[in-house]
């Protein structure tokens, strides 16, 4: 995750955060983040952003991995716009 474009990284920052149902927090179950530790994102002015810097810091932090997660929480959208090239627009 680290190796993507930071144009990359803030788009699926920006999509995790941007549904209502807090699409991250799921992530952060997927990758194995305990409910102490994903609520102190939560106080993170983006709590995504959080997430996806201290996830990006461990040693199974590797693309296929998150995209792994994404599809698990039916999010493979989020996966998808980290294979194209332009920049994903909101559904809100």
């Amino acid at each position: 995750y680290a190796n993507l474009p930071p144009s990359k990284q803030e788009e699926v920052e920006k999509l995790l955060g941007s549904s209502a149902e807090e699409t991250w927090r799921q992530l952060a179950g997927e990758l194995g983040y305990k409910e102490d530790l994903i609520d102190s994102f939560t106080r993170e002015e983006s709590p995504a952003r959080a997430l996806l810097a201290d996830w990006s810091s461990k040693e199974t932090a590797t693309l296929d991995a998150l995209l792994t997660a994404l599809r698990k929480i039916q999010r493979g959208d989020i996966a998808e716009s980290l294979y194209s090239e332009s920049t994903a627009t909101s559904p809100v």
